[in-house]
């Protein structure tokens, strides 16, 4: 079996990949449209979160502050707009730059410094819901939750309404914010970017061999703190559109967690920008589901319960995670044990012949 899955891993990725594609194409047509529309809404957070992942993992950093950066996304791009009265797109132009200005602290903290990257990254978790908090207070004069009537959320982009008369199940792909159709974009564009260019083959030769990278000339360091530093960015972004694009006003911990499912689903997708994209619209399901159940079909169970539908999803994932991680060193640890066997027998087929000569 071991065998069997180092022969095929390549395609046993595609394989799972165009699954993945079946299902979502399934759940496209197969599901009702507000589920649907639910679903892609709610997903969108996780696309942004696990691209951010994903670039700090094939970098050869696992980014475990994508958690504090949303956060403070979040916070920054309400504060902006409260203060300012400005575009929505400013508030999201300044949750990114303050996700950047932290993954670039975090990049030098943890890349020149040297601090533990666990205990930093924690820190930096703590420290940003803590200072949201006090700044909440102290700047705004306000506990748990800034909303105010300048605070304008993200409009909806509808698509022509010739175009949707003509092909009614596009209508399920209109009405959304900026936000959810970038993060479709960015997919591709980060698939573009470490596919397809010297940057992007630096990343990931950093990531895969630090030694060899800085043998052929590679400034690993440097590689490092841009990929933090664009990481970082992308978490803001994902930050901005849970406040600004779907609330349109910040709460205390507006988070919960999804920038650790963020990890999960880089993870899970194999670090690879299409898979993190169908994974993400699955835990977007998995979080519409936990709403529908109980506004939509009445089903009388504990609304804790439906509510632990996405840390379910989550845990799953991450048994899948250790459990393919734990077949990896399975078959690393036979082809290791194969290949010293066969360089034994013919050291032995050496000395045989030598000791006949």
């Amino acid at each position: 079996m071991i065998a069997l899955l180092n022969r095929n891993s390549r395609q046993i990725r595609i394989g799972l990949i165009i699954i993945g594609i079946i299902v979502a194409i399934v759940f496209f047509f197969g599901m009702p449209e507000i589920l649907v529309k639910s679903s892609i809404r709610l997903a969108t957070p996780y696309i942004l979160g696990s691209l951010a992942a994903l670039i700090a993992s094939r970098a050869g950093v696992l980014n475990l502050a994508i958690e504090g950066k949303m956060l403070l996304g979040a916070f920054v791009a309400v504060a902006v707009l409260y203060k300012t009265g400005f575009n929505p797109i400013v508030g999201v132009l300044a949750a990114m730059l303050s996700g950047g200005v932290l993954g670039f602290v975090f990049a030098v903290l943890y890349l020149r410094i040297r601090i533990n990257l666990v205990i930093l990254a924690l820190a930096l978790n703590l420290f940003v819901a803590n200072a949201t908090v006090f700044f909440l207070r102290v700047s705004f004069g306000q506990f748990g939750t800034l909303a105010d009537p300048s605070i304008n959320s993200l409009p909806l982009l509808d698509l022509p309404h010739d175009l949707l008369q003509s092909v009614p199940i596009l209508n399920r792909l209109s009405g959304y914010n900026l936000l959810v159709y970038l993060s479709w974009v960015l997919v591709f564009l980060v698939w573009l970017m470490l596919f397809r260019t010297r940057f992007g083959r630096h990343i990931r030769a950093v990531g895969e061999n630090r030694q060899a990278a800085e043998t052929v000339g590679i400034n690993v360091t440097l590689v490092q703190i841009f990929a933090l530093t664009i990481s970082g960015m992308l978490a803001g972004m994902a930050g901005a559109f849970l406040s600004i694009g779907v609330l349109s006003q910040f709460v205390t911990d507006i988070t919960a967690n999804r920038g650790w499912t963020a990890i999960t689903v880089s993870l899970f997708a194999f670090e690879q920008p299409v898979a993190a994209f169908l994974t993400s619209l699955f835990f977007g399901l998995s979080e519409s589901l936990s709403f529908y159940f109980q506004t939509q079909l009445k089903i009388d169970l504990p609304p804790d319960f439906l509510l632990a539908i996405p840390q379910v999803a989550a845990l799953s994932a991450l048994i899948l995670v250790a459990l393919r991680i734990r077949a990896a060193e399975l078959i690393k640890r036979r082809n290791f044990v194969a290949q010293f066997g066969q360089e034994l027998n013919n050291l032995r087929k050496g000395v045989v012949v030598g000791g006949q000569d």
